[in-house]
């Protein structure tokens, strides 16, 4: 029996002109969704341009991450003409480096983002054997904090290395101490402390420079410090005598355009010992945005967790395996909970995620050697927003540059 075929013959000629409207109206569609994904294409395009201008960078630094991915950065380059950095911070525009160095004038040096030098600065009135800065944050405003351990003092300058204010004790400024005992300060009088001179010197506009007996001293001594977004700073304290805890200092305090008034509440946490919330030298202390609080134990090898109200919660990054710390140092946290040490011993940066209930370790890099991207003696890291990574390395006398 024949086989039946439909032809063109055999569809009528309306059915035909709906067909045909329909492929025709697939096809305009078609066009219309290559044309949208082409100009969402150009407006990304456009838009890193525009990023570019503003800020020029490499690629992998101006897309943004998968917020699930998680890798190791990649070295970029290496910023020298430094001698033994410990410390470094960003400024609040991230355009310029601050660095911290403990051999040769023991200055904190200022780079642009390229790595080329800005200048420098110190403690008035001292010698590079009568200092030692080490840790150092910047404030919304561009302030410069930092520790020095042979002072026993934290310093404070404007963005340019001006000396501003120097905190001598958890409850005294030197523009307290000067103040309470000239009858109040004035913009443009100038003052000094040297905790190895008896005296402070001070100087009010359109006088001859004059001393005042130095107070005692504050018996504490600041090592880390971190200012977060709100203006809280965290200081780790060691004194000597076997004192070690955390102190936070509020922001309606840091942030005061005067510090002549300095009377902050007394808050800290820890306590000296190997135990639960204890510490044996901490250096630097971080909180997440949960509002936990991140210390990095040194000598305690190991990671202590604190809540808002400094509890302690738990240690981690003790013992064996990829995880483990050996001596960490500088910390810092980044906008996804990825919680960075500096293992000064363990030669890397050790990266966990804080985000969840329990820590998880997510990866290292970096290890011992002189080459790029390696590491001999790391102390302190500091990150910025474009995913550049700033680690100074301390006896390879530069500070390393990572990037995602």
């Amino acid at each position: 029996m024949p086989e039946n075929k439909v032809t063109e013959h055999d569809i009528h000629p309306a059915e035909m002109e709906v067909e045909k409207e329909e492929k025709e109206e697939n096809r305009r569609r078609l066009l219309l969704l290559v044309l949208l994904l082409l100009l969402a294409l150009l407006a990304c395009v456009a838009a890193l341009f525009v990023r570019y201008l503003r800020r020029p960078a490499p690629l992998p630094e101006m897309v943004p991450l998968p917020v699930d991915v998680n890798y190791p950065p990649h070295y970029l380059f290496s910023i020298y003409g430094v001698d033994k950095p410990v410390g470094v911070a960003l400024s609040p525009e991230e355009d310029r480096i601050y660095v911290t160095e403990t051999g040769g004038e023991r200055l904190v040096k200022i780079f642009d983002r390229g790595g080329d030098p800005l200048g420098s600065f110190a403690p008035p009135r001292t010698t590079p054997g009568e200092r030692s800065p080490v840790y150092l944050a910047t404030d919304s405003t561009g302030r410069v904090f930092v520790t020095d351990r042979l002072q026993h003092t934290l310093f404070v300058y404007d963005p340019e290395g001006n000396f501003w204010d120097a905190i001598l004790a958890p409850d005294l400024t030197l523009s307290e101490y000067v103040s309470k005992h000239t009858n109040g300060l004035q913009p443009g009088d100038t003052f000094a402390y040297n905790q190895f001179e008896s005296d402070v010197y001070y100087q009010k506009t359109g006088e001859s420079e004059q001393t005042l007996p130095a107070p005692d001293p504050g018996g504490w001594a600041p090592l880390g410090v971190r200012i977060d977004e709100t203006g809280r700073m965290l200081l780790t304290d060691v004194a000597t005598e076997g004192f070690n805890v955390v102190r936070e200092f509020p922001a309606e305090v840091i942030m005061a355009p005067s510090w002549q008034e300095f009377n902050p509440p007394e808050r800290m946490f820890g306590s000296y010992g190997q135990g639960n919330g204890e510490f044996l030298f901490p250096n630097t202390a971080v909180p997440d945005s949960q509002g936990r609080i991140y210390v990095t134990d040194g000598n305690n090898g190991r990671i202590s967790a604190w809540d808002g109200q400094g509890s302690f919660l738990f240690n981690f990054g003790q013992g064996s395996g990829d995880g483990a710390l050996s001596l960490p140092r500088g910390a810092a946290m980044d906008a996804r909970d990825r919680l960075y040490v500096v293992d000064a011993v363990g030669q890397d940066v050790k990266v966990y995620d804080v985000s969840g209930p329990e820590p998880n370790f997510l990866f290292a890099f970096g290890d011992w050697g002189m080459g790029d991207g390696q590491f001999n003696y790391p102390n302190d890291i500091a990150l910025d927003s474009s995913g550049r990574l700033y680690v100074a390395d301390r006896e390879n006398d530069r500070i390393q540059v990572w990037s995602y």
